[in-house]
């Protein structure tokens, strides 16, 4: 056993034996088992609980299995690069004055389409209007900054987010091998432990997408519901947690997402535990759909999963009670006991505050514990 002390600060904190965490060459194998490099843990409540999951749920791809090793058919694809593929980015105005017209936040002339160019900082989770990219030539320093989508244009169907840059829909086809997607689910690559939220994801239409968010490609026999669970289990404060025991710098690097603990495909087919009438896949996914189809560019997904209203109308707060069930779904779906959820919440950054202040009424975080108890018949 070796003993480890991270985000340690002070001289005085090597002395503090809640600190003093000792992990073995077995534990490596357990949460790390592709590369079998050291997590970075606060203390040994984390660690004990990062182990307990990981001892429970399997990683997202474990390259060390023969066979049933990457169950959702995973692939990581970063589209283009900003640098290495400017010369394909377009800017509005030299699409207008090439005869093209704008179509909420496609230009179009005959048979020529260009497609928005996503930028991570346009998505935030289930919401891929989150905010559209103005420029500002005066900030040399980060010139693309964003226009954030107000709750107004939020319950907009029609409403689309503006990019600075479009790529020629045929480029994107080319990556996909000549076929065309409907949707697919793209992360932040840049990020940190220490942010609020270290994983954040999204279903986005067929558009095109700039390094900096990564794409989440599942294989051809899962269908759109089943994705629909896969982005759930991303986006959940259980699996954020667990995520921040790994990012060691400010990326959230591919190596790093396969070795984080996802739940199988085949796992959705169970009954939920709190409603043996349905299936996980159908619990989780009706909630994920309502979530994501706000807007009509995301007709697609709803009509490829089923999703009978296929638009739902945005409102602040059952996005909310939605999140917040979620949450406490996969809280329970991990395994994890009442206090250590309450733990869990309170080590997020905006918790620090005494416990009644984090979990009073009306807060994000007692609307996850309302919703446990509920789920869990308390």
């Amino acid at each position: 056993m070796k003993p480890t002390l991270s985000f340690a600060r002070e001289m005085d904190e090597l002395r503090d034996k809640k600190r003093l965490i000792s992990l073995s060459a077995k534990d490596f194998k357990l949460l790390n088992p592709n590369t079998q490099t050291c997590p970075i843990f606060r203390s040994s409540k984390d660690a004990e609980l990062t182990k307990a999951i990981y001892k429970r749920v399997p990683v997202l791809v474990d390259n060390n299995r023969k066979d049933g090793g990457n169950p959702w058919g995973i692939k990581f694809l970063r589209m283009f690069d900003q640098t290495n593929d400017a010369e394909l980015f377009r800017e509005a105005d030299e699409l207008k004055k090439q005869g093209l017209k704008l179509n909420g936040n496609i230009w179009k002339k005959g048979k020529q389409v260009f497609l928005p160019l996503y930028e991570a900082k346009m998505i935030q989770m289930f919401d891929h209007r989150a905010a559209g990219v103005v420029v500002n030539a005066d900030n040399w320093m980060r010139q693309g900054q964003t226009d954030e989508t107000s709750s107004v244009q939020h319950q907009n169907p029609e409403f689309t987010v503006e990019p600075r840059w479009w790529v020629d829909g045929k480029n994107i086809i080319e990556v996909f091998g000549g076929r065309v997607q409907t949707t697919y689910i793209s992360y932040k690559d840049v990020t940190s432990s220490t942010n609020m939220r270290t994983m954040i994801a999204a279903f986005i239409p067929f558009v095109g997408v700039l390094n900096s968010a990564p794409l989440i490609l599942v294989g051809e026999d899962i269908s759109k519901k089943m994705e629909c669970c896969l982005l759930a289990n991303l986006n959940s404060l259980a699996m954020d947690f667990l995520a921040r025991q790994k990012v060691g710098g400010v990326h959230l690097n591919f190596f790093i997402v396969e070795q984080l603990p996802i739940f199988s495909p085949d796992f959705y087919a169970e009954k939920c535990p709190w409603d043996k009438r349905q299936t996980l896949e159908k619990w989780v996914s009706e909630r994920v759909l309502k979530l994501t189809c706000t807007s009509n560019d995301m007709r697609p997904l709803a009509e490829a999963a089923g999703f009978k209203k296929r638009l739902h109308k945005w409102k602040e707060d059952e996005r909310g009670e939605l999140m917040a069930e979620l949450d406490a779904a996969y809280f329970l779906l991990y395994g994890l006991e009442r206090e250590d959820v309450e733990y869990i919440l309170s080590t997020f950054s905006g918790a620090r505050a005494a416990d009644e202040s984090i979990f009073s009424a009306g807060r994000p975080f007692e609307r996850i514990l309302r919703h446990y108890d509920k789920l869990r018949g308390k």
